[in-house]
């Protein structure tokens, strides 16, 4: 919300700011929190769905798709098993759509959307904040100049009381490879362009803490190990990406990095460890990282977080729609922005993971129409 209230300050976007839910009573008690916000200069307004006395209305989203026009942006920021229906809907209305990951949970559902993208003419966009860290996109870059890929490996980690906040859906509608595995395989997915394709994809996970939580079962924890092809020799490198919800409690809310060796070097990145602490009186010591997003104003109250790569997901997909409004091919973002049709392979590996726990670890290969293409078709 603040971005996209910054971004109107910008005159980025326009003065109309819709914020969609399933719940309308919910909204006098955002407005209020809102007054919190610390900014000066900086109008909060917006119009919301459904309107503060209605209950629940879950196909509220087709009457604020309605209230705005072809050309405009929209942002789904959904539960994970509504994004394609919620996506699906604003393509067609002719909207911009960014969808934070992961985008959908098939690959299916992932190349029509596309599709559709496409015959509309508009811009298909993921919200993985990841690619504008100015680190990770540092340490993409020098990967490309390193030769073929050999090996890479991630780990991130939200702490168990956070399942308390995702009781509703944790383990039912999605799954916490979906949820932050998709991260580091975009990411992934990203520095490998041009370099190698991911073929194949096992999974293993460990349960009982999320279960004790819960109350129901839910996998605590989800590796899944990727085999890819590197395009130029053939030459096979791997991956495993690991991701969980069971952590205890430390100096970050997320742990969250990756090793990539690749033939003539290797590169290592602590997202969440940056050399910044800070220890205040009654709170916990903690290891902060404002290149994300500072939420502190500056000393005349405004703010000044249009540097950190979370606003800068946002604004780059602004500016993309913009210019595919002045006559840009959508298609022309694909190499620089994580587009719909850029990020196939993401979801793929996502759902030939979820397949493979699905069939007790059996290897999950994932599909291309050639050995020189990198978009793939089918999982078998």
């Amino acid at each position: 919300g603040v971005s996209f209230f910054d971004l109107r300050v910008r005159q980025l976007v326009g003065e109309k700011i819709g914020m969609c839910g399933t719940s309308g009573t919910k909204f006098p008690a955002i407005r209020e929190h809102m007054k919190k916000i610390p900014f000066v200069n900086m109008p909060l307004n917006f119009e919301s769905y459904p309107s503060d006395d209605v209950p629940r209305d879950a196909k509220a989203y087709e009457k604020a798709l309605a209230d705005f026009k072809r050309g405009d942006v929209c942002t789904v920021f959904t539960p994970d098993d509504t994004h394609y229906e919620i996506a699906l809907a604003a393509l067609k209305a002719g909207l911009h759509t960014m969808v934070t990951k992961p985008i959908v949970k098939t690959l299916k559902e992932h190349q029509h959307l596309v599709e559709v993208a496409r015959e509309q003419g508009v811009l298909l966009q993921i919200e993985v904040h990841k690619r504008f860290d100015p680190i990770y996109n540092d340490a993409a870059a020098r990967m490309k100049h390193l030769g073929e890929f050999n090996h890479f490996t991630s780990y991130m980690s939200q702490p168990k009381f956070q399942l308390e906040t995702f009781r509703s859906w944790a383990g039912l509608s999605t799954d916490i490879s979906y949820y932050l595995n998709s991260h580091h395989v975009d990411y992934h997915v990203m520095c490998m362009q041009g370099i190698a394709v991911p073929t194949s994809v096992t999974a293993v996970a460990s349960h009982g803490i999320a279960e004790k939580i819960l109350g129901r079962p839910c996998e605590d924890t989800i590796t899944l190990t990727a085999t890819w092809r590197n395009l130029k020799s053939g030459t096979t490198g791997t991956a495993t990406y690991t991701a969980s919800w069971v952590a205890g409690e430390s100096d970050v809310h997320t742990q969250q990095r990756f090793f990539c060796l690749m033939e003539g070097g290797e590169v290592t990145a602590d997202q969440c460890h940056r050399g910044y602490t800070v220890g205040e009186d009654g709170k916990r010591f903690a290891s902060c990282n404002p290149l994300y997003i500072r939420n502190v104003p500056d000393k005349k109250g405004r703010f000044c977080g249009r540097a950190g790569y979370g606003y800068r997901s946002f604004e780059s997909f602004v500016e993309a729609a913009t210019a595919v409004n002045n006559g840009d091919d959508p298609a022309s973002f694909d190499a620089d922005l994580p587009t719909g049709a850029s990020t196939l392979q993401v979801t793929a590996i996502l759902e030939a993971g979820r397949r493979s726990l699905d069939s007790d670890g059996k290897a999950v290969k994932i599909v291309y129409a050639s050995d020189d293409s990198d978009m793939p078709m089918d999982l078998a």
